[in-house]
């Protein structure tokens, strides 16, 4: 097991500091792939840059699948693991990696029937390579994660990020087209795989056990099939909001999205820093409880702010940065900012029920929000207009409830400090607005 008990001091210490380094690089990220997007469209113009979205987002959903969940497995494990267990951690990887890209060229047929056009297809046949290269990164980035050495982990993240982004922009200067994102997007990968084994001083080679295989794949499974669920509800905008709305409330709706989520990317870096911190205390049930709660009322007070400062600048920044046409975003803004508020109190609670090998509640929770949100939104967005998509995202929020009653099960926590503080900022966001 982990060597000897941390106190709930020495976990937060190390937790705090790694969550900044985390929140630094998805903030980072954020207007790193804003001005890869700027810069793409803008030298290789729209067309191409809309091949190159295409291709990245049926090869990048493809990477999704890659890993899963057997990093969180390594990262949660309450023994350190052995260098023969990251093998077989990698070797299922790149099995798994592999059968992706095959299944992704055999579909090659469909989708060119689908979209009716092949000229996205060398793009795409090129970036399902960075599929065993996204999923054998994991292993290396978990080894580093357990240890909580996030600093060293946003380094290679974001480094990946700047250098594809540079590359991106060096080949769209020379006249590449599409080809100038696609091997920026190849340089990143390339990086950040090359740079997680040195840094991990990891370097994987072919191993295979049954026994441990079976339980690696028992835990991957059910965490994959709960965070793919949950992605889904991406889907709804241009599925729902397009058909009664049309392309303006896709727009508007998609705006109104970004901002909350790119607000709210201190979220994703908390996830990730609760999994591996709570992974340490899930035998002292005390340290694990007062811990999760500190974490969420920090990251409530950390991102409240933050959502509710865009609420009342939203106005003048979209009027005189975007143009008055994009005002009725601010529309769904508040309901948007809302669910994101609503996900962070729920989003750490759900890392502890991986940590703690419940991945499947939250699997029921993510299947129960999707549906709600779908639900609500067909049947109030033609009565409401856009702003029904917001009620069917606060309406959503109902489906945390089975996150909670899971965790309950195991581990009470208390919203006393939290409850105020969120009631605080979810009046905000609707008087702000």
């Amino acid at each position: 097991m982990f060597a000897g008990k941390l106190s709930v001091a020495d976990v937060s210490s190390q937790t705090v500091r790694g969550g900044a380094y985390l929140a630094a690089r998805y903030g980072l990220g954020v207007f790193v792939s804003l001005g890869n997007m700027l810069v793409m469209t803008r030298w290789i113009g729209p067309h191409n840059y809309g091949v190159f979205v295409t291709a990245i987002g049926l090869a990048a959903f493809l990477s999704t699948l890659a890993r899963v969940g057997l990093d969180t497995y390594l990262v949660r494990s309450d023994r350190e693991p052995e260098k023969r267990t990251y093998d077989i951690a990698s070797t299922l990887i790149f099995g798994i990696s592999t059968g992706l890209v095959l299944a992704g060229v055999t579909l090659a047929p469909l989708l060119i029937r689908w979209y009716g056009s092949h000229e996205f297809i060398l793009p795409y046949l090129v970036l399902l390579l960075t599929v065993p290269l996204t999923g054998l990164s994991g292993v290396p980035i978990a080894k580093l994660e357990r240890k909580l050495d996030f600093g060293r982990v946003a380094g290679i993240e974001l480094g990946g990020q700047f250098l594809g982004l540079l590359t991106a922009a060096l080949l769209a200067w020379s006249g590449l087209g599409v080809w100038a994102p696609v091997f920026g997007q190849m340089t990143a990968q390339i990086y950040v795989l090359i740079a997680a084994w040195v840094s991990a001083q990891m370097f994987p080679r072919p191993q295979f056990e049954s026994g441990q295989a079976r339980e690696m794949l028992a835990f991957g499974i059910g965490l994959t099939a709960s965070l793919r669920t949950w992605q889904l509800r991406t889907l709804i905008n241009p599925l729902l909001v397009g058909r009664f709305a049309g392309a303006e409330g896709v727009a508007y709706v998609a705006l109104a999205l970004r901002i909350a989520e790119a607000l709210g990317t201190i979220r994703l870096a908390a996830g990730r820093m609760a999994i591996a911190a709570l992974s340490r205390l899930q035998h002292q049930r005390a340290e694990f409880r007062t811990t999760l709660e500190r974490a969420i009322g920090l990251q409530i007070i950390t991102l409240g702010p933050l959502l509710c400062g865009f609420a009342l600048a939203g106005p003048f920044a979209v009027r005189h940065v975007m143009g008055a046409r994009w005002m009725p975003s601010l529309t769904v803004y508040p309901f948007v900012a809302a669910g994101v508020l609503a996900n962070s109190v729920y989003n750490l609670q759900a890392s502890a029920l991986f940590v703690l090998g419940r991945q499947w509640t939250v699997m029921w929770s993510y299947m129960t929000h999707v549906a709600l949100l779908g639900v609500g939104t067909h049947l109030l967005l033609p009565r409401l207009g856009i702003a029904g998509y917001g009620w069917a995202e606060l309406l959503a929020c109902v489906a945390y409830f089975l996150i909670h009653a899971g965790l309950a099960r195991v581990v009470v926590i208390s919203y006393r400090r939290t409850l105020p503080w969120f009631a605080v900022f979810l009046t905000g966001l609707f008087v702000l607005a």
